[in-house]
């Protein structure tokens, strides 16, 4: 059975990141590929002495080969002068590999082989569809990585190349094929729909320790709250949240800051506060209790989430139905009803 494959791509502001050798293995590495560079040119002659040695008859190698037997013979007696030994015996009508030769193709022969499969592989993986999707860094944490391994069985012929961003990327500049987008209104241009609606509320863990007996709104401004700082709009925050109940909000410095959507629910899942967020992002964890709400204050409805889909692409509309499907249950089976 065939494997989906996942490619990932982050293009989150301040994230870098890259994968360190120990410095032997680095070391190693440059004298082989330097040893490699002088001796490239023996390559081809390398490929004919494997077929060569594996038919042990120079005409049938010529054959296989689509050269001539003398080629073969020049490219064999080449090798035999570069390397310093010779790897086959001549005689009359065929040829057999010298003890040298024998522990030559030993060892190369099989390094050839996997250098053909490798090549063969990636030519395969370049033929396979690739989906370009991107969607933020919360998206793709804590509602679309989750539910990746669906789509990965139901269609294993499709890989899914994830770009994840904060920022909005150009589609057409990205050669973007579906994405996910967060805005007070649809965007502009073919292939936009709407895909969900975003409600926020107030959320915390059964590990935090409440203040009060959480009843009005006016109570959480006794509580520790997480707020949310940087570039979000002013309707993501507390101060709107409580202007909205008739309530003044509490100053920040009683509670802690994050600057981003992704800290912030870590912190409430870790307890150390309550934090205002939204479905759907959050009903996986309403569902299975790491994260529980307010009985009684009742959701304020934001903005919505809009589904692009490249028009005229197979694969785009696949993943955008089975997206649109996945949402429809997730909104179903949300705690909030």
């Amino acid at each position: 059975m065939r494997l989906m494959r996942f490619c990932f791509e982050i293009q989150s502001i301040g994230f870098s990141g890259c994968v360190k050798l120990p410095k032997s293995h680095h070391c190693v590495n440059q004298n082989v590929m330097a040893n490699l560079r002088k001796d490239v040119h023996l390559m081809r002659n390398m490929v004919t002495f494997q077929v060569a040695s594996r038919a042990e008859n120079f005409t049938k190698a010529a054959s296989e080969l689509g050269i001539s037997r003398v080629a073969v013979s020049r490219q064999i007696a080449d090798l035999e002068q570069a390397i310093g030994q010779k790897l086959f015996s001549r005689n009359h009508r065929n040829v057999s590999l010298t003890r040298s030769g024998e522990a030559f193709a030993e060892m190369v022969n099989p390094a050839m082989q996997t250098i053909a499969d490798a090549l063969a592989q990636q030519r395969t993986i370049g033929s396979v569809p690739r989906l370009s999707v991107t969607v933020t860094s919360a998206f793709a944490t804590y509602w679309l990585m989750p539910r990746l391994i669906d789509f990965g069985a139901r269609h294993p012929e499709i890989e899914v190349n994830l770009v994840v961003s904060d920022r909005y990327l150009d589609i057409d500049a990205e050669g973007i094929d579906v994405a996910v987008r967060y805005d007070p209104k649809e965007p502009e241009g073919e292939g936009w729909s709407t895909l969900t609606q975003e409600s926020i509320f107030p959320i915390f863990s059964p590990r935090y320790m409440p203040q009060t007996s959480l009843q009005r709104p006016a109570q959480l401004r006794q509580e520790r709250l997480l707020f949310l700082s940087g570039r979000y709009r002013p309707e993501a925050r507390w101060e709107h949240w409580f202007s909205e109940h008739g309530v003044n909000p509490p100053e920040e410095r009683s509670g802690v800051y994050v600057n981003t959507y992704i800290n912030m629910l870590q912190a409430a899942i870790e307890g150390q506060g309550i934090a205002l967020a939204g479905s759907p992002l959050v009903d996986r964890y309403l569902k299975h209790g790491s994260l529980r709400t307010i009985p009684g204050i009742v959701p304020m409805q934001r903005d919505f989430y809009y589904l692009y889909r490249r028009p005229d692409q197979a694969h785009a509309e696949t993943f955008g139905t089975w997206l649109e499907s996945q949402m429809a249950d997730s909104t179903s089976l949300s705690p909030l009803g």
